[in-house]
């Protein structure tokens, strides 16, 4: 408890933990507003969302309500994917392409962690207007990179990029992949919290928007004549099964990888 109120009134002061420390005097509007932090927490709202900031492999990421908190699982697919582009993939001549974006966590966890080696070009695609705001915030504080920022429905947004043509293509995915209504495995702050279109699309298993997603990876090989496409993606807990029968009709090479819980939560998908 101690440690989140230092938490929240560093983020209000907008100071460090080491200047905070060296305050001598705070004004009573500041202690209203920690109040009133603390009162949103008590009534169910995330810290990450009271605080507007989250961290995500050792970067502060500013959040809020129009975007999925990150969260440390998804840490695993950023170490997947880069211990692939440092094993077996000539960056120069690749294209990076992060879908559903949300707050930009994961691509900038990849770009600044094989810094000074670049991608051929970076791509952010989303299909809401509202987190491509805050992932655009997120890229203007923590990287001066370029990235292509799009509005757009997964892949479609690339189609008509000829400069791809024959190039590698790596992607990172985390869409939604919670079947409709299935809330009784989730937090309460989480169902109440947290936008539907970061946690439910389909109402069958969640695993429809991935297979959309695989569909569209082979259509843009064909249209853009890429050589290569590597796909990194996050499941939920329960759909080993279906993912594993999707992939396994597609001929397509794949391997999961599990979470802090032991749960298969990573599928790096090769062979496009």
């Amino acid at each position: 408890m101690v440690a989140q109120i230092e938490s929240i009134l560093c983020q209000i002061l907008q100071v460090s933990r080491e200047e905070f420390f060296r305050m001598t005097d705070i004004s009573s509007s500041y202690i209203y507003a920690v109040q009133q932090k603390f009162f949103d927490i008590k009534n169910g709202v995330p810290e990450e969302y009271a605080i507007w900031k989250a961290n995500f492999y050792g970067r502060d990421f500013f959040v809020d309500q129009r975007v999925l908190i990150p969260r440390n699982d998804t840490e695993v697919l950023v170490g997947i994917m880069l211990d692939e582009i440092n094993q077996n993939i000539d960056v120069s001549n690749t294209v990076y392409v992060d879908v559903w974006t949300w707050s930009w966590c994961i691509p900038i966890s990849i770009v600044e962690e094989i810094y000074p080696l670049k991608f051929y070009a970076q791509y952010a695609l989303d299909i809401s207007p509202e987190a491509l705001e805050v992932a655009k915030m997120n890229a203007k504080e923590l990287t001066s990179i370029p990235i292509d920022f799009r509005e757009s429905n997964l892949l479609e947004g690339l189609a008509h990029e000829d400069t791809l043509s024959g190039k590698n293509l790596c992607i990172t995915a985390n869409l939604p992949y919670i079947k409709n209504g299935d809330t009784k495995n989730m937090d309460a702050s989480v169902v109440h919290h947290e936008p539907d279109s970061a946690l439910y699309w389909w109402a069958e298993t969640g695993f429809e928007l991935y297979k959309e997603l695989i569909k569209q990876c082979f259509g843009l090989k064909k249209i853009l004549e890429l050589w290569d496409i590597v796909l990194a993606i996050e499941i939920w807990f329960d759909q080993w099964d279906v993912s594993r029968e999707y992939l396994t009709e597609l001929w397509l090479t794949f391997e999961y990888f599990q979470d802090s819980a032991s749960i298969e939560r990573v599928i790096l998908i090769r062979g496009f």
